[in-house]
């Protein structure tokens, strides 16, 4: 920010602050009256002395208050800052000579370092005063620290001054600003557009504020008369900062002077004689005003009439009269009788300068409209700036159309053209852009540039006129001097180039329409060519010779290549921090490098330069890869840290193969072709990754075995009902599937059928585990007792022979006690996740597979452009790809069978767990006992209904029928194995059928569960067998007897049963059983006769506790001949349901003699 803004937010906000203490009445006036704002000029009041009167409660006096502030302007100003002190000089610094050679000397340590009032002061207001903010809304001085500008354009101080000829007099800016608001009333009155009353109403205003009443009350709004133009002068003094004590005696020196009366053109230096000449002492608020004032004419006389060329002694002559004039106090004729006749000779000096023939074209009287132009162009510059709203920067009041057409009326006095207005508009609406980063102001700002060069100038003589206006600028290490045009349009480009050659650090995302508008203004200010700037080093005969591709080929060109020195530079510092490796973390950078530059930038830049896209991407492209050969060249393992860079590389590879892609195809340039180099990143780390899945494989694998090991086959939760180690499992598999395709690594399909079978290893041993803990099914059924007649015990106490039972190893009985119900429900549970998970997986694998194959084209991008091949090679490979990848997923089939086996030896294995292991006592060994009556069906089932609510709470839903109908089948095989296999205790009469069938009818009801538990038809069908054989006993002897007769008719000369299972009720085996257990005498007859059986009575079957987990080898013993084709009750039948075991039917061809035989074998035991 330059100093005249410094200087005007300054000001104002120092104002404003006073106007604030006053208004609300913080500081006490004399007597206890208000303050008079109108009467009192805030910028010539001591602010310490304020403060002071704020702090101590003292009256203000308003005399004392200027006396503070022009005793403050004596010393110089001096700023503190962390480091040290600052000071400015009061004289000019050149004329004083060079400083002192000698060292400063040193001040004692107790010595207390104080500052007057007003540097202190002076000091607190600078900081209040902010760094000079760019577009990006960052310090311009932090992005000359980081973007590495140019040096050409770092050496300029201040890039946006023009260079106009120096003032001589040294006026200040604020002078500059009063002199140009005299001016403009002075031609407002000269040409008849203000009218002053003769009596001044004192307006009844206390601040600055109510001077923009006309903008709220919308006084634009209305039609303005072509006399009126004075309405717009309130606005115009508070937008000027005039205070309304400095416009009261300047408008009464209009009024007073003879301008109107004039037939011919003012000047400035007409204004300033008239307006001393008719004003007095009395007319001034204030003394030091006045002598402000008065000194403030005679510079300007003497900046504007010492500009002439004349001799010395003219010279010298003017320099008295106006020191003279500057020391004259007050105009009173009879003390001072020669301030009139100064007065006079100033004014004839003056009038035979302007009386000077005119030059190019113009009428006489114009001297000064070349011989003091820059004064008359900064004086316009004020009149402009104050359209600008002073309360908010950035926006321009509602009048400013209209206040335009009021600094018209300047034009002939400063020297002003349309074009020179348009120029200068454009000028300070730029100014005003980069102060405030308005882009309502930058869109202004081109739209008058555009003006300026439609402008048709009239038969060369106003370019001529223009043409004399030289301005100073310096650029590219030399000084050129320009005419005021083009050194605007200059300087305008200069900061174009500034803001272009690095428009990645200065326009932010969001800056867009911003970058659009500089742009354009660049197309629009060009007077360099790209060749002054600098050397295209990259991709130079992209551009051709079509002078603007040319430029946007040097600013590209430029600003990848600042962006890709702040990545390396961030990278060299954030690697120890972040502990990554500098090459990915430049990665990182460039990659949002590229997606600003197509999101923001490319959009606007290919309107000026079409193959702006391609020259950016292929030179980020091309600096990254420089940084990354030495680094790929040197790779032997995959650590952490290279697989960083690795993947970094291969996502920028991509993303800028991807932008390229979408905007250009194939169609690249032979021209750019050339600094292609592909990264190939999976030349270099196919092997790596390979070597890195196979250790991926044994680290799932060793994770996997100890899971399951440890695994105590409860459920996680009761919401998650699969066992812990199986989640845990999933985890790590998935966690290794997320690092395989987070890598962003190139990837072909060996790596995905490597990582596939690492997963099926180690779920197939997870499976392969639980297998190995199960035990035979068969080793739960109990041994069958000996097939006896029934025979009532005519010696009670007579001594009974026990069977001889085996008892079980005690690893396979500890086996068995692990198998509980409950465990074996999480297994199933858990059996089920894993399919679920599995399959949930293989999605997953297949959507990240599918991602990674759509960037398959992408990833040779660079080679196919390099070599010159199309796309079409790649669409075949990857439809090729595909089919194997579907080939690949069939590995999964393995593991998916495998779990349903299991499953399938689960739910074989818990129905007879629960029947004839956990409830053998309570139902095999009890039910009907001695005799029906006493052991009944009733007590078994509220300890049936108990196991299955346990089981229905740990099963998940999936699963729960199933499980409950391989309990109600073994509950089933368990009621027959009581009715056919009970033993000798066992016999059953007629007359207890219809207690059985009561039993089987409660039986199947608690699996109905009314409704909601298994369906009624499969219950039915199961139940089927049990119902037939009780209706068996129903029957009497002799029907059974010649069933068994025609059964065993049947199965005449087969020598071996079929082994199908029992599929009906009418079998000989069957038959000869219901034979066994029936309570018949006749039955009993033919038992004996035939198959000499021993009695019931002489055998006890009631097995110790040892005894219940035993087998016995008196089945096979009677039935050896047949014992190898006979099925186990866990055996599926041809209709697909278990059927209970039972000894082979006997054939009918067995002679007695075998009969007996076989008893023969039996009484041994």
């Amino acid at each position: 920010m330059g100093t005249p803004f410094l200087l005007e937010r300054y000001r104002r906000d120092r104002r404003n602050l006073l106007e604030f203490l006053f208004s609300e009445g913080l500081i006490r006036a004399p007597s206890r009256t208000s303050i008079d704002l109108a009467g009192l000029d805030l910028d010539s009041i001591s602010a310490d002395y304020v403060l002071d009167c704020l702090e101590s409660g003292e009256e203000f006096d308003p005399s004392e208050a200027t006396r503070r502030y022009f005793d403050g302007l004596k010393y110089p100003i001096m700023l503190n800052s962390s480091s040290t002190n600052s000071y400015y000089f009061v004289s000019e610094p050149e004329i004083s000579g060079s400083p002192p050679r000698r060292a400063a000397p040193r001040l004692s340590s107790g010595m207390k370092i104080t500052t007057n009032g007003t540097s202190s002061q002076v000091a607190k207001h600078d900081n209040l005063i902010g760094r000079d903010v760019g577009i990006s809304g960052e310090s311009r001085t932090k992005g000359v620290a980081t973007a590495d500008e140019p040096s050409r354009l770092l050496e300029d101080k201040d890039i946006l001054s023009l260079g106009l000829p120096g003032l001589s007099t040294g006026i200040s800016d604020d002078e500059i600003r009063e002199t140009a608001y005299e001016v403009l009333l002075a031609c407002l009155f000269c040409g008849g557009k203000v009218h002053f009353p003769e009596e001044m109403k004192k307006e009844k205003k206390t601040n600055f504020l109510k001077g923009l009443r006309s903008k709220r009350e919308g006084l634009s709004s209305f039609p303005v008369p072509e006399d009126s133009h004075s309405d717009f002068l309130d606005i115009i003094r508070v937008q000027m900062e005039i205070s309304e004590a400095t416009n009261a005696f300047i408008r009464k020196g209009s009024r007073l002077s003879n301008l109107r009366e004039m037939n011919e053109q003012i000047d400035v230096p007409c204004i300033s004689l008239n307006l001393i000449s008719v004003l007095y002492k009395l007319d001034f608020p204030s003394e030091r005003l006045r002598m402000q004032w008065q000194r403030r004419q005679a510079n300007i006389l003497e900046e504007l009439l010492g500009s002439v060329n004349m001799d010395s002694k003219m010279r010298e002559t003017l320099q008295i009269l106006l020191r003279k004039l500057r020391s004259i106090e007050e105009k009173v004729s009879d003390v001072y009788d020669g301030f009139f006749e100064i007065l006079s000779l100033i004014k004839r000096y003056a009038s035979k300068l302007s009386s000077m023939p005119g030059k190019y074209g113009f009428q006489s009287k114009a001297y000064y409209r070349t011989a003091s132009y820059q004064f008359n162009i900064k004086l316009y510059e004020k009149l402009l700036y104050s359209v600008f709203d002073i309360l908010e920067d950035g926006k321009i009041l509602e009048e400013a159309d209209e206040m335009l057409e009021v600094y018209e009326f300047t034009w002939s006095t400063l020297g002003i053209t349309q074009k020179l207005h348009n120029v200068l508009y454009a000028w300070v609406l730029f100014q005003q852009f980069i102060k405030t980063g308005e882009f309502l102001l930058l869109k202004l700002a081109v739209l008058e540039m555009q003006k300026v060069l439609s402008h048709k100038n009239d038969e060369g003589t106003e370019e001529a006129y223009i043409s004399s206006l030289i301005c100073s600028v310096e650029s590219y290490g030399s000084k050129r001097f320009l005419c005021l045009v083009d050194a605007i349009f200059f300087k305008i480009y200069l900061w174009c180039c500034y803001q272009l050659e690095d428009y990645h650090l200065h326009f932010a995302q969001e800056k867009s329409a911003i970058f659009g508008s500089v742009v354009n203004l660049a197309v629009l200010t060009q007077t360099t060519s790209a060749d002054e700037c600098a050397e295209n080093k990259y991709f130079g005969s992209m551009a051709g010779n079509i002078p603007e591709w040319k430029l946007f080929h040097f600013f590209i060109v430029k600003s990848i290549q600042a962006a890709f020195k702040r990545a390396c530079s961030l990278a060299e510092n954030q690697s120890s921090v972040e502990l990554k490796h500098p090459l990915a973390i430049v990665a990182h950078e460039l990659k949002q490098v590229a997606e600003k530059e197509y999101t923001a930038f490319y959009p606007v830049l290919c309107q000026k330069y079409p193959k702006s896209g391609k020259l950016a991407f292929i030179l980020l492209h091309l600096l990254y890869g420089e940084r990354l050969k030495p680094f790929l060249e040197g790779l032997t393992h995959l650590s952490e840290s290279v697989k960083e860079v690795l993947a970094a590389s291969n996502t920028l590879e991509l993303c800028l193969a991807h932008k390229l892609s979408s905007i250009y195809g194939d169609n690249v340039d032979s021209s750019a072709t050339k600094y292609v180099h592909p990264y190939q990143i999976s030349h270099y780390c196919a092997p790596l990754v390979l070597q890195w899945i196979h250790a991926q494989h044994d680290n799932i694998l060793e994770w996997t075995k100890r899971a399951v090991e440890i695994e105590d086959w409860e459920p996680l939760s009761s919401q998650q009902r699969q066992a812990k180690s199986a989640v845990e499992v999933f985890r790590i598999v998935e966690e290794t599937v997320d690092q395989f395709f987070s890598s962003n690594l190139p990837m072909d399909i060996i790596h995905l059928r490597s990582l596939l079978i690492g997963i099926v290893r180690s779920l197939e041993a997870y499976l392969l585990h639980i297998v190995n803990q199960q035990v035979d099914v068969t080793m739960l059924y109990p041994s069958t007792p000996a097939l006896t007649r029934y025979a009532e015990s005519i010696y009670p106490f007579m001594k009974k022979k026990f069977v001889q039972l085996t008892t079980l190893e005690e690893k396979m009985t500890f086996q068995l006690n692990t198998l509980t119900g409950p465990k074996l429900c999480v297994k199933l549970n858990t059996l089920h996740y894993i399919r679920d998970q599995l399959d949930t997986l293989e999605d997953t694998i297949k959507h990240s597979w599918n991602l990674v194959q759509s960037g398959f084209g992408l990833a040779d991008y660079f080679s196919r452009i390099s070599n010159g091949k199309s796309s079409v090679d790649v669409n075949v490979n990857l439809s090729a790809c595909n089919g194997s990848v579907d080939e690949l997923f069939a590995l999964f089939d393995n593991v998916r069978r495998g779990a349903v086996t299991t499953s399938k030896m689960m739910l074989d294995f818990i129905g007879p767990r629960v029947i004839f292991w956990d409830m053998r006592d309570s139902f095999l060994f009890s039910l009907y006992r001695s005799s029906v009556n006493s052991a009944r069906l009733e007590i078994f089932i509220p300890l049936l209904d108990q196991v299955l609510d346990r089981i229905c709470d740990l099963i998940i839903d999936e699963l729960r029928d199933q499980v409950v109908l391989k309990i109600f089948q073994a509950s089933m095989d368990g009621f027959i194995w009581v009715l056919l296999d009970g033993g000798p205790s066992r016999a059953f009469s007629e007359a207890d059928v219809p207690l059985m069938q009561e039993d089987l009818a409660m039986l199947k009801e608690l699996f109905i569960a009314n409704g909601q538990g298994l369906p009624f038809d499969v219950v039915e069908k199961e139940a089927r067998l049990a119902r037939q054989i009780l209706d068996l006993f129903a029957l009497k002897a002799d029907t059974i007897i010649e069933m068994l007769v025609s059964a065993s008719e049947q199965t005449a000369y087969h020598l071996k049963p079929t082994t199908g299972g029992r599929s009906c009720a009418n079998d000989a085996q069957t038959l000869l059983r219901v034979l066994c257990h029936k309570k018949d005498g006749s039955a009993s007859e033919f038992l004996k006769m035939h198959y000499q059986l021993p009695k019931s009575s002489d055998y006890d079957d009631i097995p110790s506790k040892e005894e219940r987990t035993s087998t016995s080898p008196i089945l096979s013993d009677i039935f050896r001949g047949a014992a190898s084709g006979r099925r186990h009750p866990c055996d599926v039948g041809a209709a697909g349901r278990r059927r209970p075991t039972h000894p082979p039917p006997v054939p009918t061809f067995l002679s007695n003699s075998h009969c007996r035989h076989q008893c023969e074998e039996t009484s041994k035991y």
